[in-house]
C-alpha cells in the first residue's frame, strides 16, 4: 500500500486489509516501512502492547524463524503490527529490514506493507510484492503527486536498460474523497495507465474510531468495504495463478 500524498489514509487502509485478511484466512502482519516514524502502531491502537519494534530488530542478519518473529510482535485478533516506536528513531540497516521481510514472507502469514514512496527500501519492497495499491486523491495537486508516485514505482520495477522485470507486481489505484464521477475515474486510469480497484469515500466513522483507538477494519465502514475489495482482488490473483 503506497500513499501518493500525505493524509490519504494509506496506513489505515493497510491495517484494515491486514485485519480483514486475518479474519478470513491465515494470520497477517502489517509492516510499517516508514522506518523513521512510529505512527502505525498508534493508528492500530496497539502502541501500549508489549512486543518487538523495528529498533529491536536492527541487528538481524539473514533469515530468522518467521513464527517466532510474528509471535514477538504486538497485534490483535490475528493481525500483528511491525513498526518503529515513537520518539527518536534508531538507525536501521537496510539489509536488516529486507532480511526481516524475507523471514516474514517465509512464514504462513500474509504480509501487508505500508510503503511510503520515499522509503529507503522502496525497490526491495516492490521486488517482494505480489500486488501494489496506490492511494490517491482526485484534486489537481493530488493527481500530480500520483503521477510522480506511479513513475517512481514503475522505475523501481525496471531492470538495467529500461526493461521492466518479468515478475514486476501489478499496480492498482485506490482513489479517495467524496463521490467520484465515472468519467473522471476513466480519465485518471487512462492518464496513469493503471487500473482502478476501488473508490474510498469519506466516512465520519473512520476518524471517530481512530480517536477511540479502534483497529481499522473492525467497524463496518468505508475503509472496511475497501479492504474487502482488496482481499477479493488478492483471492482472484491467487485463483488465477
Amino acid at each position: 500500500m503506497v500513499g501518493a500524498s500525505g493524509g490519504l489514509g494509506a496506513s489505515t487502509l493497510a491495517l484494515a486489509v491486514g485485519r480483514r485478511l486475518a479474519a478470513t484466512g491465515p494470520p497477517a502482519v502489517v509492516v510499517d516501512l516508514d522506518l523513521g516514524g512510529g505512527g502505525l502502531e498508534v493508528t492500530a491502537g496497539v502502541e501500549h502492547l508489549p512486543g518487538r519494534r523495528w529498533g529491536d530488530l536492527r541487528h538481524v542478519r539473514g533469515r530468522v524463524p518467521p513464527d517466532l518473529l510474528v509471535q514477538s510482535l504486538p497485534g490483535e485478533a490475528g493481525c500483528s503490527v511491525l513498526s518503529a516506536r515513537g520518539g527518536a528513531a534508531l538507525p536501521l540497516p537496510h539489509q536488516a529490514v529486507l532480511d526481516v521481510l524475507d523471514s516474514l514472507l517465509d512464514g504462513r502469514c500474509t504480509v501487508v506493507l505500508d510503503l511510503p514512496p520515499t522509503s529507503p527500501v522502496l525497490e526491495g519492497a516492490i521486488a517482494r510484492a505480489g500486488l501494489v495499491l496506490v492511494a490517491l486523491g482526485l484534486r489537481a495537486r493530488a493527481l500530480a503527486d500520483a503521477d510522480a508516485c506511479v513513475d517512481r514505482l514503475l522505475g523501481a520495477t525496471e531492470q538495467p536498460g529500461g526493461r521492466e522485470a518479468a515478475s514486476a507486481p501489478p499496480l492498482h489505484l485506490v482513489t479517495r474523497g467524496g463521490r467520484a464521477r465515472p468519467d473522471l475515474l476513466d480519465d485518471v486510469m487512462a492518464h496513469l495507465g493503471v487500473p482502478h480497484l476501488h473508490h474510498l469515500v469519506d466516512d465520519v466513522r473512520v476518524p471517530r474510531d481512530a480517536e477511540r483507538g479502534v483497529f481499522p477494519g473492525v467497524s463496518r465502514d468505508a475503509v472496511r468495504e475497501c479492504a474487502d475489495a482488496v482481499v477479493r482482488a488478492l483471492d482472484d490473483r491467487a485463483e488465477a495463478s
